[in-house]
């Protein structure tokens, strides 16, 4: 009984390692799934089982953002309206899916979150609409049954305000993009060793430098949060030490800087780049939000944390591209020929101004035409 207890102690916090949990997710993908409404009904779609496929990844783009909108309901960020209705205010069935739109709606107030519903960038919630019925009975199963997503960081997991049960959940509810995209999450300590291995000696070696690094394929974030954790615990103790290398002698003896100026130092040298939008979309709001809570512990903003206050200088350079192919003097015309539908997508580099392009090369001349010909003879 007592190694039973153990183990149950031990297990993780985050829900999004509860086959239970996820099979429950699953299953409001399905109920979901068979009732979708087209939004275009004209459109060109699959057909047959490539069309129950489709359709189930247009309700997984529902289920994931009401996981996303929990998560954010849970640390207090936004107004309940999945887990609980606010006070004076009864939720009629008939309007469930406004109900979600609308909890959707407030995950998009700050500058950086402002994509997670973007066409561009989930471009499955657009594509059709479940039933009432099956819409509220989501929201009555994350007002009744579902656990909480909230949990303090324990052996060794991070806490849940990193926003790492949604980074988790995207994958399982998407496994297209698991399939297309390679979209599996990077366990902690795996982060947490490389960390060890680059970030920490080159803290070492620069000391007073700013220290700057890149994710060239971000994920939802996972690596990118650890290393704001690294970054904090160096910039504001002057000490960095590592999390996954027992015996090795923590570096110390760097300078500490106020919280403003740490927060700064780190908006200014972690960067991302991911392929799929609505995945980066993801680590933008993560960013956002695990930085608006070393601010609000900080007491450089107000306490308790809310989303729509975290200053809109808080925006996490996490860029929408192709990280073998930008900066590689690749032209704007041949970008597009590879990724269309990223060539245009609006807020790809957000904050920064959109990527510089190379001028595309002069269209070589057919020695075949007749005025080729003519300009030899």
């Amino acid at each position: 009984m007592a190694a039973n207890r153990t183990r149950r102690a031990a297990a993780p916090p985050n829900p999004a390692d509860d086959r239970v949990f996820r099979w429950a997710l699953q299953r409001h993908v399905q109920q979901l799934a068979a009732t979708i409404t087209y939004t275009d009904p004209q459109a060109d779609r699959p057909r047959g089982h490539a069309e129950q496929d489709y359709r189930e990844r247009i309700a997984a783009a529902w289920v994931y953002l009401s996981c996303v909108a929990v998560w954010a309901e849970d640390h207090g960020l936004v107004v309940p309206l999945l887990r609980h209705n606010p006070r004076g205010v009864i939720r009629n069935r008939a309007s469930s899916p406004l109900w979600l739109g609308r909890a959707f709606g407030q995950l998009t107030v700050h500058p950086a979150t402002q994509w997670l519903m973007h066409p561009g960038y989930n471009r499955m919630l657009w594509a059709g609409t479940p039933s009432a019925g099956a819409c509220a009975d989501l929201i009555d199963w994350w007002a009744t049954q579902a656990p909480s997503l909230a949990y303090p960081a324990t052996g060794g997991h991070p806490a849940s305000i990193t926003g790492w049960p949604i980074g988790d959940l995207l994958s399982e509810l998407s496994p297209q993009r698991r399939k297309r995209n390679a979209l599996v999450q990077t366990p902690r300590f795996v982060a947490d060793l490389i960390l060890d291995e680059t970030l920490v000696p080159a803290a070492d070696t620069f000391r007073d430098e700013p220290l700057r690094l890149i994710d060239p394929a971000a994920g939802t974030g996972h690596f990118l949060i650890r290393a704001v954790d690294y970054l904090w615990q160096w910039y504001t103790t002057g000490r960095i030490t590592t999390r996954e290398i027992p015996g090795r002698p923590p570096v110390t003896g760097g300078t500490v800087y106020p919280p403003r100026v740490a927060i700064a130092r780190i908006l200014g040298g972690v960067d991302g780049v991911e392929l799929d939008p609505l995945t980066a979309a993801v680590a933008r709001l993560r960013l956002t939000v695990y930085i608006g809570h070393l601010m609000a512990q900080a007491r450089l903003i107000p306490q308790p944390l809310r989303l729509a206050p975290i200053p809109a200088t808080v925006t996490p350079r996490v860029a929408v591209g192709d990280a073998l192919l930008l900066g590689t003097g690749i032209t704007r015309t041949e970008y597009g020929q590879l990724h269309p539908h990223l060539v245009d997508l609006p807020g790809a580099a957000f904050p920064l101004a959109d990527f510089h392009w190379p001028a595309d090369g002069p269209v070589p001349t057919d020695d075949t035409t007749p005025e080729a010909t003519n300009r030899a003879g």
